[in-house]
């Protein structure tokens, strides 16, 4: 009752709209079927370190709006020397479950498309992953971003969970020394349906400022790491916006839009407790001032709750949608 008292009084309508700070994304979670397997897994290709297997506290339930008998449990998992970027992986047994993002292409909208990580050998990753049953929407491609050339290979593996790996060829990888295998998640992608629609969301509502921005086709037909077909890379434009509260490439989103590549959309399932890369926690210094922020800008508050989170402790949390349905929580440590 005293937590539940404390978060109501957070949540009061005394606090300035306007009076908060969001900063980049702290964790993804990944909704797993088996989570010793994909723990396991992880530790041993990725080089991630176990940080928490505490219980889960029973107050997700409330927040994810999870019936009574279902049975939940979590592992967090951490780049060794790493702060931030984690992924917390969740098992929920008692309940029917479907892939968020199960037999999907690259321009198919909906749910979050993938999380980004750097990596130290691409062709031994690769080679790795392969082995284990992960397939790639193409090969590793190598391409120039702005001053960087960088090989990049998208890949997904069980439970429809797609990773974007990079590699940095120049100039040299600098301030990131914990790149062993595969570093820190930084980045995460969602495919939208209407990109000045996610983008007046992101940017205009929740006050994310762009961190970089592209429009347009390929330059030449050909190999391309989202894997279209190769004569109609220089006829399908995509969209694509980086945004970040402090315009920083870490925690950021990744909004895509495929103009004139159409296929299925999937955002109805991107909601737990369905299977994937189920949502993106947002840490803000003031949660009560963002929820009167998002209420007066229409945007509908899912579900809220006060609970355990190791390793940030006591947090109140809040869930809202995109506009693509994609579950987004934010949460204030206290």
């Amino acid at each position: 009752m005293r937590a539940l008292l404390g978060f109501l009084l957070l949540l009061s309508p005394l606090s300035n709209a306007q009076d908060f700070t969001l900063q980049g994304f702290t964790e993804a979670v990944f909704i797993v079927s088996d989570i010793d397997k994909s723990s396991a897994f992880y530790q041993q290709y990725a080089g991630w370190e176990v940080r928490s297997t505490a219980a889960v506290d029973p107050q997700l339930k409330q927040l994810w709006q999870l019936p009574a008998n279902a049975d939940v449990k979590q592992v967090l998992l951490a780049n060794k020397g790493e702060q931030r970027g984690y992924v917390r992986f969740i098992q929920i047994d008692n309940l029917a479950q479907q892939v968020i993002r199960g037999n999907t292409q690259s321009w198919d909208v909906g749910g979050i498309f993938d999380v980004n990580v750097r990596v130290a050998n691409m062709i031994q990753k690769r080679e790795q992953l392969q082995s284990a049953g992960w397939r790639g929407t193409s090969d590793p491609v190598s391409f120039t971003f702005g001053p960087y050339e960088v090989t990049e290979w998208i890949t997904t593996g069980s439970d429809g969970i797609s990773f974007a790996m990079i590699e940095r060829i120049k100039p040299t990888l600098e301030g990131w020394p914990n790149v062993k295998h595969m570093s820190r998640v930084f980045n995460s992608t969602q495919v939208v349906s209407n990109i000045a629609t996610s983008l007046a969301f992101y940017r205009d509502v929740l006050g994310f400022q762009v961190y970089l921005e592209h429009k347009g086709a390929s330059k030449e037909a050909g190999p391309n790491v989202l894997g279209l077909p190769y004569n109609l890379t220089t006829e399908i434009p995509r969209s694509v916006y980086i945004l970040h509260p402090q315009k920083s490439n870490e925690g950021s989103i990744e909004l895509l839009q495929f103009h004139g590549a159409e296929g299925k959309n999937v955002s109805a399932l991107a909601s737990p407790p369905n299977l994937g890369i189920v949502t993106l926690r947002f840490p803000v210094d003031n949660l009560a001032a963002l929820r009167t922020h998002l209420l007066a800008n229409d945007v509908e508050i899912i579900s809220q709750a006060s609970l355990n989170l190791p390793p940030y402790g006591q947090v109140d949390m809040l869930a809202i949608r995109s506009p693509d349905q994609t579950w987004i929580e934010f949460y204030q440590a206290r």
